[in-house]
């Protein structure tokens, strides 16, 4: 793994020795993440686009609070597929107007929280379309809603 320096023959992850990171979190098997090698390479994907290609986070590659949060500072949206996933974005700092639900499992409740939570909705069947135009009313906020083709 050419992205993480080796100091003394131990691999060194965010500027720690793998060692001292295991002691710190007091178990292994762990999950180790370097926040400047995330920046870094959203940087170069961003670089590779053309401007104004707006980035999006799948939440699904990878829902830790601590990489969602770091994640949110750095692009322009969050997608989400779960009412779950949507509490952690929206815990982490993304913007409600930037977060996007899909997914063919919606439920009617997940459903409803994406309408009093602002986000957009990738509708996946008539049965949503029903559900959502319900929650709005109740609420009496709008349902930002995207067809997908």
């Amino acid at each position: 793994m050419s992205q993480f320096p080796v100091v003394d023959g131990e691999l060194v992850v965010g500027g720690m020795p793998l060692s001292r990171l295991a002691a710190r979190v007091g178990q292994t098997p762990f999950y180790a993440y370097d926040r400047n090698l995330l920046t870094r390479r959203v940087s170069e994907l961003r670089a590779a686009l053309p401007t104004g290609i707006e980035l999006h986070y799948a939440m699904k590659a990878n829902p830790m609070p601590a990489v969602v949060a770091h994640m949110a500072r750095l692009v322009d949206g969050i997608d989400v597929a779960s009412a779950g996933e949507l509490k952690v974005a929206l815990d982490a700092g993304a913007n409600p107007a930037e977060v996007s639900f899909a997914g063919p499992g919606k439920r009617d409740v997940e459903l409803q929280q994406a309408v009093a939570s602002g986000v957009l909705v990738n509708l996946e069947s008539l049965r949503e379309v029903n559900v959502l135009a319900q929650a709005s009313a109740q609420l009496g906020l709008p349902a930002r809603v995207a067809v997908r083709a």
